[in-house]
């Protein structure tokens, strides 16, 4: 798999604050290829940057530009859109804590040397200084050999709690049922027009119709479909919507 910069991607970063000293930025789109499989097609990935209290979170970084060090880089999983060793050795720094599943974990602890590597489990949480880190259960529903995301992989989405904000990054997963239990959501990150690597638009819009952020951010999507456009026609009303893909 080849994964380069889109010509599509945004001259300037795409952000949105929650808060004056909370702000969430997309990493911008990129251009996957798979020979065979997928031929050059620009996507919006799972890659985003959150700036609050004067720490750097980064999740899932992928073809990052020239960004300052990150505090913390939380990794879902292993699959090459979202995990980059290339990408999270640009953003360290001696203090950098990273973490993720047990495959990320296995992978960075030869990789990398000079920071802290955490294995991340579902259902964890931690809290640093000013905020909370919760990790969440991420899987597809349809087991098999052939399951991108089986459930014994133990991967994992991520609840950032910084004061009255609750942002939670589902990681690659189906809508799966210990979504249910979760509420008083700032914003969503969910995949939406996933196939069968993650929870179709359709779906997608149960699960925010049911949790009821306030804010939903699409992403995990080729840029160019009909998807965004269908997911909002499906979401309730009282949702907003974040495109950030810079289209």
């Amino acid at each position: 798999m080849a994964i380069v910069r889109s010509e599509k991607r945004s001259p300037v970063p795409i952000s949105f604050k929650f808060e004056e000293d909370i702000v969430l930025t997309s990493t911008g789109a990129v251009n996957v290829h798979i020979p065979f499989i997928v031929n050059h097609v620009d996507f919006f990935p799972s890659s985003f940057k959150l700036e609050a209290h004067k720490k750097v979170i980064f999740i899932d970084p992928l073809v990052v530009d020239h960004e300052e060090p990150a505090d913390y880089i939380l990794i879902t999983h292993a699959h090459q859109d979202h995990f980059s060793i290339e990408d999270i050795r640009k953003l360290l720094k001696k203090e950098t804590i990273v973490m993720g599943p047990k495959k990320v974990y296995k992978k960075l602890s030869k990789a990398l040397m000079g920071c802290t590597i955490k294995n991340i489990t579902p259902w964890e949480k931690i809290s640093f200084e000013a905020f909370t880190i919760e990790s969440i259960a991420a899987y597809n529903l349809k087991s098999g050999f052939l399951t991108p995301h089986p459930k014994s992989a133990m991967n994992v989405g991520y609840i950032i709690g910084i004061g009255g904000v609750r942002l939670y990054h589902t990681g690659d997963t189906d809508y799966i049922p210990e979504m249910d239990q979760l509420k008083d959501m700032t914003a969503v990150l969910t995949p939406i027009d996933g196939g069968n690597l993650t929870m179709s638009t359709e779906k997608a819009a149960v699960f925010i119709n049911h949790v009821k952020p306030e804010f939903v951010i699409p992403m995990h999507y080729n840029i160019g479909t009909d998807q965004i456009a269908h997911f909002k026609g499906l979401m309730n009303r009282n949702t907003k919507m974040l495109i950030m893909d810079g289209q």
